[in-house]
């Protein structure tokens, strides 16, 4: 595996030293990093192939060390196993994968990778959102981005998963060509074939289950103006009121809406966001309760215990010892 997907340890394990930065917040993996591992192809740092299945089978996992400390996604991955299976950790919350799933974990979500059985062959793409337009179908990417937040590992059905493969091969063996003027844009429209045939895939998937994107594109807007406000602020701030300002809209209409196209509270999806960090801070070890508390800016630390275990059912101190 050392050409392969060596660099996911490598590069968390160098991240395991110091998971944190020097103002208490969890570290952000990068495309820039990812693009400088050993075997890394990309596009302009926006876009990543990496693989192990070129690798010869050794049998062992390379005596290689697994991670210990969450991390925060700036970019949004898909890991597609081949074979074996593969332990990670997203949102807090344990899942595995086997021969024939896929892992996909969004941009701002909080992911870990735990562990991978021996001979475990995987491809893995990296790509920064704005990698991809979604623009012409936002409703089905919206319905996909509910999906995955769900169900961060999906089973593929084998005419898909050959097809992705086939098409992910294909990809890296052009981006292998560096003498080709045209190596990008080929490659865009490989991008464009996978993407619509994944959105066809899950458009059907999705099909079965009771969730509904309510229709209306200014909804959808309101809807991703709000989580990516949140992503950059639910440290700071956990009051609907200040993102109905930023937004520049009314909290009830705010409410509304995103009950209406997400099937859940506003509030929600920012206590989602603050409990997770917490959690996180938690675990590391390396902080007080008192100094999470403080770093996630609530008045004091016992309103932060009654928010947390609210959330919960647990008190900080105790879920840190869990």
């Amino acid at each position: 595996m050392r050409n392969g997907l060596n660099f996911i340890y490598l590069f968390i394990k160098r991240y395991n030293l110091m998971a944190m930065d020097t103002n208490g917040n969890l570290l952000h993996m990068d495309l820039n990093d990812l693009s400088d591992q050993t075997g890394a192809l990309h596009i302009d740092n926006r876009l990543i192939l990496i693989d192990n299945l070129e690798t010869p089978s050794s049998g062992e996992p390379d005596g290689l060390s697994f991670v210990n400390y969450p991390v925060k996604l700036s970019f949004s991955i898909a890991m597609i196993i081949v074979s074996g299976r593969v332990r990670v950790r997203i949102n807090l919350e344990n899942f595995e994968a086997g021969e024939g799933d896929a892992i996909i974990v969004l941009q701002g979500n909080i992911g870990e990778f735990c562990h991978m059985q021996p001979d475990t062959r995987i491809a893995v793409i990296a790509f920064a959102d704005e990698f991809l337009n979604i623009q012409k179908h936002i409703r089905t990417a919206l319905s996909i981005q509910q999906l995955i937040y769900s169900n961060p590992v999906l089973h593929l059905e084998g005419k898909f998963m050959e097809e992705s493969l086939d098409i992910y091969r294909k990809m890296k063996s052009k981006l292998r060509e560096s003498d080709n003027v045209f190596r990008n844009e080929v490659v865009q429209g490989y991008i464009q074939a996978l993407l619509y045939n994944t959105y066809n895939y899950f458009y059907k998937l999705r099909q079965t289950d009771s969730f509904h994107i309510s229709p209306g594109s200014r909804n959808q807007e309101i809807y991703m103006c709000f989580i990516q406000t949140v992503q950059k602020n639910y440290m700071r701030e956990r009051n609907i009121t200040f993102y109905a300002d930023v937004l520049c809209i009314s909290p009830k209409y705010l409410s509304q809406v995103i009950k209406n196209v997400t099937g859940r509270l506003a509030g929600e999806w920012i206590s989602d966001y603050v409990i997770l960090e917490a959690k996180a801070l938690l675990k590391t070890k390396r902080y007080t309760v008192q100094q999470i508390c403080d770093m996630l800016n609530f008045a004091n630390q016992s309103f932060f215990g009654k928010y947390f275990k609210r959330k919960t059912g647990m008190s900080p101190k105790a879920y840190q010892e869990s």
